[in-house]
């Protein structure tokens, strides 16, 4: 039987015959499953501060020097609600014969426009006497009084005074501001102007204070 089943031919695979005429794409299509792409992930990392550089840091506030602080400093509080104005003392700091000593643009401003004065205390301040007529809010340029510590700052707050009243007051004549004011005479240094401000000042009876806060008035 074993030698029997050994010796029996294999079965025959029958085809199913083709048609000739029947192309691939009459065949019908397998089954497809639509095509669904899957999450993408992205990853954010937080970004980080950058090291800190002294090239990249912001520079420190700009500090102003003593000149320029001062230079752009408010101008004097005198008079005052509590040591209000002597209207009865009035001086000029121009004295006949300084021509030729300080230049002309300071002399015309000396005899035409400021003005000494003091408070009911004694005090001496420096105003504009062009436009002194009106409240101090209402004058319309800064530095329209200026009352210096000492004789010895007398001239720098001369020239505060030129450089902000002068050209921004309405009331003072043009005629005035369109002077050039030069730097100095030919004939005598910026030194010796100095002095003679100080020296014109003495004369005229002002001197500093015991207490080395202002000028008074006090005639030898």
């Amino acid at each position: 039987f074993l030698l029997a089943h050994m010796l029996k031919p294999p079965p025959i695979l029958m085809c199913a015959p083709v048609d000739a005429g029947a192309s691939i794409a009459d065949s019908p299509e397998p089954s497809r499953r639509p095509f669904t792409p899957e999450p993408v992930v992205v990853m954010v990392t937080p970004p980080t501060s950058p090291p800190t550089s002294p090239l990249l840091s912001p520079p420190p506030p700009t500090l102003r020097s003593p000149i320029a602080q001062r230079s752009c400093g408010r101008s004097s509080s005198l008079p005052t609600a509590n040591d209000p104005g002597d209207d009865s003392f009035c001086m000029q700091l121009y004295s006949p014969g300084e021509e030729g000593l300080i230049n002309p643009t300071h002399i015309a401003i000396r005899r035409q426009v400021l003005e000494i004065r003091r408070t009911q205390s004694g005090k001496v301040y420096f105003q504009c006497g062009c436009c002194a007529h009106l409240p101090r809010g209402e004058r319309g340029a800064k530095y329209s009084t200026i009352a210096p510590t000492s004789l010895k700052n007398l001239y720098h707050a001369f020239i505060r005074f030129m450089m902000y009243h002068v050209p921004a007051c309405p009331h003072i004549p043009q005629e005035i501001k369109e002077l050039q004011p030069p730097s100095a005479t030919k004939d005598v240094k910026a030194s010796g102007i100095k002095k003679y401000w100080r020296a014109n000042a003495i004369a005229k009876g002002l001197r500093d204070s015991d207490n080395g806060r202002g000028i008074i008035y006090e005639p030898s």
